[in-house]
């Protein structure tokens, strides 16, 4: 295995396989800025990139690393194994050296010498060290710290690629296709823009921060509204409000701060309002291990919050999945007018690759009436389940009760009517399990009798491995509520196992409670760690 997955030409010749760099130091270098630019420079050349970020709660000092990996074939996870170490302090050489192969190579601050005023650009000097190791055009390198950082950083990034340095040649690939690189929090806030959305409401929580950062970094541009509010509590409520007036709206957060928005889902339940949820999760309980990874909340995102109501649950494997499934977690919501969540977690949330020019063929929010006809009904009961909403203050009165009511929203304890609305509510889960039919809930790759069956971050991993691992095929539910029962059970057609990051096999339990079968075994990672394809070799090997 090792020879098939690590092979690799040296001695001046041309890059055709799969290479690892990782660059590492304290918080506060610019170890994330430097990786990403690599990536992008990579990425320019057309070659396929992935990268993962691992970093500590501190924002000087610790230790912060993050690992490049690309190639010309689609590349999807890192490898822990690398061919060149970019080190910008003493701690990263010797923490990192054992997992260099054999011929890579280490470029290493210490080794160089730089005036004192130069010492906080150390960074693209090895960056320019890198790329001239690789054999890339200074010009690419040029070009893009122009557009990322400016005229400060050329001079150490030239006064680097100065340095006699010898290694591969990377050829400058002729795909055609422009290749963009972006990390899940990104593609999430994308999508939520392409989805008509007006207003964004949140309390910042790692990894679910990213999103409205970027929201915040666009807002004048696309003239909407975002605000930090003084509690997640608050940002679930506005957006209930929001939504309410017609203006498409979001919220997100991590652990205990989507623990917090627990009433506010049973409120939307209730009152019919959408909302859409951006939940990435991390390592808990409680605070846990706040900057690391994991896929410990699924069971908690499906039972959250009191009563029975419909709930739409998306669960995305990367970037381009991350933006489809907020694509359609805006549409669902504003049609059935329910709760709809995006899980993610700190790998696919912080974690970059290259991809596609993100896009959905899915209508943005629809715009409320601002009038309705006499005798108008809140919550008027519909074969379909949905009841038409209003814009408030058209002359009808749309009222939003959190108490049970009767169809014009009026308070009400009539058992008959309870049971009404309550089948009323209901009704939309079969009408929206109808349309779901066109999407769908599960993907399939592969052909073997043995099946890997997965849902979130691990599929990266997955993918990537999968080629060697013959007699396998690889499931991925892209769904836990709605759950995909029909389409999963007609798959599962012999022995099937779970890869999850969770220490219970949470999933393992979903596809048992909804499908009656139950896997083999499960492959279990809680270290806050995501998987690599290695590990996934490994194990099934």
């Amino acid at each position: 295995m090792e020879g098939l997955w690590n092979c690799h030409e040296r001695g001046g010749k041309i890059l055709k396989v799969r290479r690892t760099v990782i660059f590492a130091g304290e918080a506060g270098q610019g170890i994330d800025r430097t990786a990403v630019i690599f990536g992008k420079i990579v990425a320019l050349l057309g070659y396929s990139c992935f990268i993962y970020r691992d970093y500590s709660s501190l924002i000087r000092g610790g230790h912060n690393f993050s690992i490049v990996t690309f190639s010309r074939d689609v590349v999807r996870s890192h490898d822990e194994k690398a061919d060149v170490l970019v080190a910008l302090d003493e701690k990263s050489v010797l923490g990192h050296e054992k997992v260099i192969r054999k011929e890579g190579m280490i470029f290493a601050a210490k080794d160089i010498d730089l005036k004192e005023g130069d010492k906080h650009f150390v960074n693209n000097v090895l960056l320019g060290m890198l790329l001239k190791y690789f054999s890339i055009p200074k010009s690419s390198g040029v070009g893009i710290l122009r557009k990322e950082i400016g005229e400060s950083a050329i001079r150490a990034f030239e006064y680097g690629y100065s340095k006699d340095v010898k290694g591969v040649n990377l050829e400058v690939l002729k795909t055609g296709v422009s290749l963009e690189l972006s990390d899940g929090n990104h593609a999430v806030a994308k999508a939520a823009l392409d989805s008509g959305l007006k207003m964004a409401f949140y309390y910042p929580m790692t990894p679910a921060t990213g999103v409205f950062a970027e929201l915040e970094r666009q807002k004048r541009e696309k003239k909407i509204l975002v605000e930090q509010m003084e509690d997640e509590i608050a940002a679930a409520n506005a957006i209930l409000g929001a939504n309410y007036a017609g203006v498409p709206a979001m919220t997100g957060s991590s652990g205990g701060g989507i623990a917090l928005m627990s009433e506010a889902v049973s409120f939307a339940g209730m009152a019919e309002l959408p909302a859409v949820f951006y939940a990435a999760q991390r390592m808990g309980p409680s605070t846990g291990v706040p900057t690391y990874t994991a896929q410990g909340d699924l069971k908690f995102v499906l039972n959250m919050a009191p009563g029975e109501f419909p709930r739409l649950v998306l669960i995305p494997g990367d970037e381009e999945d991350a933006y489809k499934a907020t694509r359609e977690a805006f549409y669902f919501a504003n049609k059935y007018r329910i709760p709809a969540f995006v899980i993610s977690d700190k790998h696919i949330a912080e974690s970059y690759s290259t991809h596609k020019t993100l896009k959905s063929t899915l209508p943005r929010a629809a715009v409320l009436s601002e009038k309705a006809s006499d005798g108008y009904q809140s919550y008027a009961f519909t074969k379909d389940g949905i009841s038409p909403a209003i814009i408030p203050g058209g002359g009808q009165i749309f009222r939003a009760a959190s108490y049970e009511h009767d169809e014009f929203g009026h308070t009400t304890e009539d058992p008959v009517i309870i049971k009404k609305m309550n089948d009323k509510r209901l009704r939309k889960l079969e009408t929206l399990k109808k349309e779901l039919t066109k999407f769908s809930g599960i993907s399939v790759y592969g052909k073997g009798e043995k099946i890997i069956v997965f849902a979130g971050s691990p599929k990266g991993a997955i993918l990537d491995a999968l080629p060697m691992l013959k007699g396998f095929k690889a499931i991925q539910i892209n769904r836990l509520a709605p759950f995909p029962e029909n389409e999963l059970a007609k798959a599962l057609k012999g022995e099937f196992y779970t890869v999850e990051n969770n220490a219970t096999g949470q999933l393992k339990d979903i596809i048992r409670e909804n499908c009656g079968v139950s896997a083999k075994k499960s492959f279990l990672r809680y270290d806050g760690r995501p998987f690599t394809p290695d590990d996934i070799i490994k194990f099934f090997k």
